[in-house]
Protein backbone atom coordinates (compact mmCIF):
# COMPACT_ATOMS: atom_id res chain seq x y z
CA UNK A 1 0.00 0.00 0.00
CA UNK A 2 2.87 2.18 -0.58
CA UNK A 3 0.97 4.26 -2.55
CA UNK A 4 -1.69 5.27 -0.23
CA UNK A 5 1.17 6.32 2.47
CA UNK A 6 2.11 8.40 -0.74
CA UNK A 7 -0.85 9.69 -1.24
CA UNK A 8 -1.27 10.46 2.41
CA UNK A 9 2.31 12.14 3.19
CA UNK A 10 1.02 14.22 -0.07
CA UNK A 11 -1.94 15.41 1.95
CA UNK A 12 -0.41 16.11 5.13
CA UNK A 13 2.78 18.07 3.09
CA UNK A 14 -0.40 19.95 1.42
CA UNK A 15 -1.82 20.65 4.91
CA UNK A 16 1.32 21.94 6.12
CA UNK A 17 2.07 24.05 3.26
CA UNK A 18 -1.27 26.24 4.19
CA UNK A 19 -0.89 26.21 7.87
CA UNK A 20 3.15 27.53 7.32
CA UNK A 21 1.52 30.07 4.58
CA UNK A 22 -0.89 31.33 7.28
CA UNK A 23 1.39 31.58 10.53
CA UNK A 24 3.73 33.51 7.63
CA UNK A 25 1.21 36.34 8.19
CA UNK A 26 1.83 38.29 5.01
CA UNK A 27 -1.60 36.67 3.61
CA UNK A 28 -2.99 33.62 3.16
CA UNK A 29 -2.34 30.88 0.50
CA UNK A 30 -5.20 31.40 -1.81
CA UNK A 31 -7.76 29.20 -1.36
CA UNK A 32 -7.23 29.72 2.45
CA UNK A 33 -8.36 33.20 1.85
CA UNK A 34 -11.33 31.94 0.70
CA UNK A 35 -11.48 29.24 3.26
CA UNK A 36 -10.93 32.37 6.27
CA UNK A 37 -13.84 34.10 4.12
CA UNK A 38 -16.13 30.81 4.20
CA UNK A 39 -15.00 30.45 8.27
CA UNK A 40 -15.93 34.12 8.94
CA UNK A 41 -19.04 33.91 7.39
CA UNK A 42 -21.34 30.61 8.34
CA UNK A 43 -18.95 30.63 11.55
CA UNK A 44 -16.57 26.99 11.59
CA UNK A 45 -13.19 26.36 11.68
CA UNK A 46 -10.96 26.82 8.93
CA UNK A 47 -10.47 23.12 8.26
CA UNK A 48 -14.45 22.82 7.82
CA UNK A 49 -14.69 25.03 5.57
CA UNK A 50 -12.16 23.49 2.93
CA UNK A 51 -14.40 20.08 3.83
CA UNK A 52 -17.31 22.34 2.64
CA UNK A 53 -16.17 23.72 -0.14
CA UNK A 54 -14.50 20.68 -0.97
CA UNK A 55 -17.29 18.78 -1.12
CA UNK A 56 -19.14 21.94 -3.62
CA UNK A 57 -15.95 21.55 -6.08
CA UNK A 58 -16.07 17.71 -6.37
CA UNK A 59 -19.80 18.57 -7.96
CA UNK A 60 -18.35 20.53 -9.61
CA UNK A 61 -15.79 18.39 -11.38
CA UNK A 62 -18.29 15.34 -12.01
CA UNK A 63 -20.53 17.83 -13.85
CA UNK A 64 -17.32 18.71 -16.07
CA UNK A 65 -16.23 14.98 -16.35
CA UNK A 66 -13.47 14.95 -14.04
CA UNK A 67 -13.17 11.27 -13.04
CA UNK A 68 -13.96 10.81 -8.93
CA UNK A 69 -11.23 8.60 -6.96
CA UNK A 70 -10.85 7.78 -3.41
CA UNK A 71 -8.25 10.01 -3.53
CA UNK A 72 -10.34 12.95 -4.25
CA UNK A 73 -12.64 12.46 -1.36
CA UNK A 74 -9.74 11.35 1.13
CA UNK A 75 -8.35 14.90 -0.19
CA UNK A 76 -11.04 17.34 0.71
CA UNK A 77 -11.41 15.30 4.07
CA UNK A 78 -7.77 14.74 4.63
CA UNK A 79 -6.39 18.27 4.01
CA UNK A 80 -8.98 19.94 6.49
CA UNK A 81 -8.37 17.56 9.10
CA UNK A 82 -4.87 18.03 9.15
CA UNK A 83 -5.18 21.51 9.20
CA UNK A 84 -6.98 21.30 11.71
CA UNK A 85 -4.75 18.85 13.96
CA UNK A 86 -1.67 21.16 12.99
CA UNK A 87 -3.19 24.48 14.43
CA UNK A 88 -4.29 22.65 17.75
CA UNK A 89 -1.47 21.38 18.41
CA UNK A 90 0.64 24.25 17.37
CA UNK A 91 3.20 22.82 14.95
CA UNK A 92 4.25 25.48 13.52
CA UNK A 93 4.97 28.20 16.20
CA UNK A 94 4.49 32.49 15.33
CA UNK A 95 7.37 34.11 15.32
CA UNK A 96 7.82 38.06 14.95
CA UNK A 97 11.16 37.92 12.83
CA UNK A 98 10.72 38.83 8.74
CA UNK A 99 13.34 35.82 8.26
CA UNK A 100 11.68 33.48 9.72
CA UNK A 101 8.13 34.26 8.43
CA UNK A 102 9.62 34.37 4.75
CA UNK A 103 11.34 31.06 5.20
CA UNK A 104 7.90 30.00 6.68
CA UNK A 105 5.76 31.60 3.34
CA UNK A 106 8.97 30.26 0.68
CA UNK A 107 9.16 26.31 2.44
CA UNK A 108 5.46 26.21 2.97
CA UNK A 109 4.89 27.58 -1.14
CA UNK A 110 7.14 24.53 -1.74
CA UNK A 111 5.58 21.70 0.42
CA UNK A 112 2.07 22.80 -0.70
CA UNK A 113 2.83 22.21 -4.66
CA UNK A 114 5.20 19.01 -3.34
CA UNK A 115 2.26 17.96 -1.78
CA UNK A 116 -0.06 18.36 -4.37
CA UNK A 117 2.20 16.78 -6.89
CA UNK A 118 2.71 13.76 -4.68
CA UNK A 119 -0.88 12.53 -4.25
CA UNK A 120 -1.53 13.72 -7.98
CA UNK A 121 0.43 11.30 -9.27
CA UNK A 122 -0.61 8.37 -7.59
CA UNK A 123 -3.54 8.05 -10.31
CA UNK A 124 -6.39 7.56 -7.56
CA UNK A 125 -8.07 11.14 -8.35
CA UNK A 126 -7.38 14.85 -7.73
CA UNK A 127 -8.59 16.96 -4.95
CA UNK A 128 -11.51 18.69 -5.71
CA UNK A 129 -9.49 21.90 -6.46
CA UNK A 130 -6.33 20.32 -8.69
CA UNK A 131 -8.90 18.10 -10.74
CA UNK A 132 -10.50 21.20 -11.34
CA UNK A 133 -7.33 22.35 -12.55
CA UNK A 134 -6.91 19.62 -14.43
CA UNK A 135 -9.93 19.03 -16.25
CA UNK A 136 -9.13 23.08 -17.30
CA UNK A 137 -6.07 21.97 -18.37
CA UNK A 138 -7.24 19.04 -20.60
CA UNK A 139 -10.35 21.19 -22.00
CA UNK A 140 -8.29 24.30 -23.10
CA UNK A 141 -4.83 25.12 -24.52
CA UNK A 142 -3.17 26.58 -21.08
CA UNK A 143 -0.82 25.41 -19.23
CA UNK A 144 -0.97 23.93 -15.82
CA UNK A 145 0.63 26.79 -14.42
CA UNK A 146 -1.61 29.46 -15.98
CA UNK A 147 -4.61 27.60 -15.11
CA UNK A 148 -3.46 26.96 -11.39
CA UNK A 149 -3.03 30.67 -11.10
CA UNK A 150 -6.08 31.45 -13.03
CA UNK A 151 -8.02 30.02 -10.66
CA UNK A 152 -6.45 30.75 -7.65
CA UNK A 153 -6.83 34.44 -8.34
CA UNK A 154 -10.29 33.79 -8.37
CA UNK A 155 -10.83 32.22 -5.35
CA UNK A 156 -8.63 34.33 -3.46
CA UNK A 157 -10.43 37.57 -4.70
CA UNK A 158 -13.69 35.96 -3.68
CA UNK A 159 -12.61 35.07 -0.56
CA UNK A 160 -10.80 38.93 -0.10
CA UNK A 161 -14.50 40.13 -0.25
CA UNK A 162 -15.61 37.31 2.42
CA UNK A 163 -13.22 38.84 4.82
CA UNK A 164 -10.38 36.78 4.39
CA UNK A 165 -6.82 37.60 4.92
CA UNK A 166 -5.47 38.74 1.65
CA UNK A 167 -1.84 39.95 1.65
CA UNK A 168 1.62 40.47 -0.75
CA UNK A 169 2.02 36.46 0.36
CA UNK A 170 -1.40 35.56 -1.36
CA UNK A 171 0.35 37.21 -4.17
CA UNK A 172 3.11 35.08 -4.03
CA UNK A 173 1.38 31.95 -3.24
CA UNK A 174 -0.57 31.94 -6.13
CA UNK A 175 2.14 32.61 -8.86
CA UNK A 176 4.21 30.63 -6.70
CA UNK A 177 2.05 27.41 -6.70
CA UNK A 178 1.62 27.12 -9.77
CA UNK A 179 5.19 28.08 -11.48
CA UNK A 180 6.55 25.41 -8.50
CA UNK A 181 4.08 22.44 -9.87
CA UNK A 182 4.71 23.30 -12.93
CA UNK A 183 8.61 22.96 -12.33
CA UNK A 184 8.10 19.90 -10.21
CA UNK A 185 6.28 18.14 -13.03
CA UNK A 186 8.66 18.71 -15.58
CA UNK A 187 11.69 17.63 -13.44
CA UNK A 188 9.82 14.56 -12.95
CA UNK A 189 8.77 14.67 -16.83
CA UNK A 190 5.05 13.78 -15.95
CA UNK A 191 2.38 15.06 -18.38
CA UNK A 192 -0.73 16.26 -16.79
CA UNK A 193 -2.95 15.73 -19.75
CA UNK A 194 -1.81 12.29 -20.15
CA UNK A 195 -1.97 11.39 -16.58
CA UNK A 196 -4.38 8.88 -16.00
CA UNK A 197 -6.85 8.77 -12.59
CA UNK A 198 -8.88 5.18 -11.50
CA UNK A 199 -12.44 6.15 -10.21
CA UNK A 200 -14.04 4.81 -6.89
CA UNK A 201 -14.92 2.09 -8.55
CA UNK A 202 -12.01 0.61 -10.22
CA UNK A 203 -9.95 1.28 -7.19
CA UNK A 204 -12.32 -0.85 -5.36
CA UNK A 205 -12.24 -3.64 -8.31
CA UNK A 206 -8.16 -2.93 -8.20
CA UNK A 207 -7.68 -3.57 -4.17
CA UNK A 208 -9.99 -6.64 -4.58
CA UNK A 209 -8.23 -8.24 -6.99
CA UNK A 210 -4.32 -7.35 -4.72
CA UNK A 211 -6.52 -8.72 -1.63
CA UNK A 212 -7.42 -11.93 -3.34
CA UNK A 213 -3.96 -12.98 -5.18
CA UNK A 214 -2.57 -11.34 -1.48
CA UNK A 215 -4.30 -14.19 0.36
CA UNK A 216 -2.99 -16.89 -2.70
CA UNK A 217 0.38 -15.69 -2.09
CA UNK A 218 0.25 -16.14 1.96
CA UNK A 219 -1.45 -19.59 1.42
CA UNK A 220 1.29 -20.56 -0.92
CA UNK A 221 3.84 -19.19 1.30
CA UNK A 222 2.80 -21.03 3.82
CA UNK A 223 2.78 -24.33 2.59
CA UNK A 224 6.06 -23.84 0.79
CA UNK A 225 7.58 -22.86 4.54
CA UNK A 226 5.90 -24.79 6.80
CA UNK A 227 4.20 -28.26 5.17
CA UNK A 228 6.34 -29.08 2.70
CA UNK A 229 9.51 -29.63 5.06
CA UNK A 230 7.40 -31.12 7.57
CA UNK A 231 6.02 -33.67 4.89
CA UNK A 232 9.72 -34.17 3.76
CA UNK A 233 10.77 -34.96 7.17
CA UNK A 234 7.84 -37.53 7.64
CA UNK A 235 8.94 -39.13 4.38
CA UNK A 236 12.65 -39.14 5.20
Amino acid sequence: MKKYLKLFTGMFLCALGCVMIIKADFGSAPWDVLHQGISKTIGVTIGQASITLGIFIVLLDIFLGQPIGIGTVLNFLSIGIFMDLIFYFNLIPERSSIIYRIFLLVVGIFFYAYGTFLYMVQGMGCGPRDGFMQILTKRTRFSVGVIKNGIEIMAFSLGWLLGGNLGIGTIATALGLGTTLAFILRFYNIDLKELKHKTIKEEIVSLKKKIKWGWWFNLIFLYCNIFYPFKRSISN
